[in-house]
């Protein structure tokens, strides 16, 4: 992908940061609609990049806010903060 590559991933590393931030709003105000939809769209982005973990975690998000769980979403977002900035140094280790 050459150059493409950096733009998508710089791209990716942009929407990501702005949903994780998205997230940690809607948990805080117990925001259910906000958490899955922006988890789900997470889900998409990360999908596409080989991001699997970040995806995985994603996906447990969307199912929980789905549920209308939000009491283990916290511990998720915590850890798909930190293997969202792994991802992304694997990625651009590329």
């Amino acid at each position: 992908m050459g150059s493409d590559f950096s733009v998508l991933l710089e791209s990716f590393e942009r929407d990501g940061q702005q949903r994780l931030a998205a997230l940690t709003a809607a948990l805080a105000v117990g925001d259910t609609d906000s958490v899955r939809r922006e988890a789900h769209s997470f889900k998409g982005s990360s999908g596409n990049l080989g991001a699997i973990q970040v995806c995985t975690l994603c996906m447990e998000l969307e199912a929980l806010a789905g549920e209308g769980n939000l009491e283990r979403a916290e511990t998720v977002l915590t850890r798909l903060n930190s293997t969202f900035r792994q991802a992304c140094e694997a990625l651009n280790a590329l």
